[in-house]
Parts: C-alpha cells; structure tokens; sequence
C-alpha cells in the first residue's frame, strides 16, 4: 500500500514542483514586495517596508481606477462578443455544413497567431494608408473617415475589442462546439415528436445544457483578457490619450518607466485580489447551475 502511495506522488510531484515554482513563487514574491517601497532609480534609498502605503495609495489613484475600468470595458466586450458569435458559428458547424472540416481549421488560425503579430497586421489593417476600409466604405457610400479607428477614443476601443475577437471567437467556438456534439441527439428527436419548434429546442433544451460549459469558457476568457498586453500596446500603446490603457499597460508604466516595483507589485495583487473574488463567485454560481440540473 506504501508502495503504491509513493508511485502516485511520483507521478503527481513533478507537475506539483513546476507550478509551485511558475506559479505560486512569483505571487508570493510580488504580494510580500507590495509592502515595501522598492524605487530603482534610487539605490541609495534602498529597499524600505511601507506596510500598506502602497494599497492605501492604489485606493486613490485615479489614474489606477480608471485603466481598470478600461480592463473591465474591454473585458465586457470582447468576452461578450466573442461567446455571441461562437454560439453562433458553433450551432452552424454542428449541422450539416458542407466543408465543415476546411471552416474549422479556416476559424483557428487566428487563434494560432502570437497576439503581437496579431497586433501588427491590424494595426496595418487599421491604418488610413494601408486599410482597405475606405475603398469598401466609398463603395457603398457610407461616408466614415477610418482614421478614427486609431485616433478617436471610442473608435479605438472599439478597434481593439474587434482584434481581440478576431482572434479569439474561434477558440470559444470550439469549446461550445464541443459541449454541443455530447448532446444527446434522443433528446432532440424526443423534442421533435412532440411538435417543438427549432427555436424552442434551443432555449429550453440546448441552451441550459451548454450553459455551465459557455460560462467557463467565459470565465477563461475574462481573466486572459483582463491581463491583456501585447494586442493593446501594439496596436494603440494605450491611446489616444489613456483611452485603451488597461491595468497591464498602467502596470508597466509604473514598473518600467517609474521604476516604483514596490507600487507595480500592490498593482498586481490588487488586480489578482479582485479577480479571483470575482472568479470564485462565479465559479460558485456555476457549480451551483450543475447541481440544480
């Protein structure tokens, strides 16, 4: 019994070690520095532990409050988006589509693409000298002037959210397509003998039977958006103005321009404090969902 105790930790130790080590050391490590004053362009000062200046600092920076309340507009509406339109493309691919194969491996290749190359082509693509929105806009005389996408601040946003779906509707898609193929399909022949129509089907059968899975997706989706950096800071470097810059961007001002790592690292786990409240509610009201059905 020994024996077989030591082989499960044998095989689980390893995987143990390396987020230990990737994950939970540098937390620590940035959550024990926020309570100290750590400037790197002042050596002479020295390390100094400040307590909870620096959270005490965070509550009132407005400059702070305001880049996470771009994060959560641009987190909103990515995340929003793209579980919209991969419901969409995954109920279309789980028919009877032809070149459905071609359509699936067409849909991941922006997902495939590293976000800083995402970030250059569509700030190429956005760009009023290079953009082939003009032509198409003249075309059908809609009368826009494209080099708002970049300079205007809600055009900007705007611009950002639609790179950040571009890229990542097809990997939504996929999971939603995968949790729609384990339906079941008596359910459904069940349904239709008994008159249900294509849309009742949906929202009193597939809809709350894929929910539980679309809510994690979105979860997943929330956090990796919420520390969003390379897509951003290519493509509009936070402007105009502050009007794209998100806490990861502040963030790295603050580390790298300021060189105040003490501030940077409250930053950091002030954000990671209020995500993981907000994750575990909702993870919590989804459990809940799939114990209730």
């Amino acid at each position: 019994m020994l024996s077989k105790s030591r082989e499960k930790w044998g095989f689980v130790l390893p995987g143990v070690l390396i987020v230990v080590v990737v994950l939970l050391i540098p937390i620590a490590v940035a959550l024990g520095l926020s309570f100290f004053s750590y400037p790197l362009q002042r050596p002479d000062l020295g390390i100094r532990f400040t307590g909870l200046d620096n959270f005490s600092r965070l509550l009132s920076d407005h400059n702070f409050l305001n880049s996470l309340g771009k994060s959560v507009t641009f987190t909103i509406g990515a995340v929003g988006a793209e579980l919209v339109l991969g419901m969409v493309l995954a109920l279309l691919l789980n028919g009877q589509v032809w070149g459905k194969t071609l359509f699936k491996v067409s849909f991941m290749i922006p997902m495939m693409m590293v976000p800083v190359v995402v970030g250059v082509a569509w700030r190429l693509f956005l760009l009023p000298d290079f953009t082939p929105l003009g032509p198409i806009l003249e075309f059908f005389h809609i009368p826009f002037d494209t080099s708002k996408l970049l300079t205007e601040p809600g055009w900007a946003m705007f611009s950002v959210i639609l790179a950040d779906v571009w890229q990542w509707t097809p990997f939504v898609m996929l999971l939603i397509l995968a949790g729609l193929q384990g339906i079941s399909h008596e359910i459904y022949e069940a349904a239709q003998m008994d008159g249900a129509s294509k849309w009742r089907e949906f929202w009193r059968m597939t809809l709350p039977l894929v929910l539980p899975g679309v809510l994690s997706v979105g979860i997943i989706r929330a956090m990796d958006a919420m520390r969003t950096f390379d897509l951003v800071y290519i493509l509009t470097s936070g402007g105009p103005g502050t009007a794209t810059e998100m806490v990861s961007i502040y963030n790295y001002k603050i580390a790298f321009s300021r060189y105040d790592m003490g501030y940077a690292s409250a930053v950091s786990s002030g954000v990671i404090l209020v995500l993981g409240v907000v994750i575990f509610g909702l993870l919590t009201f989804v459990n809940r969902g799939g114990k209730t059905r």
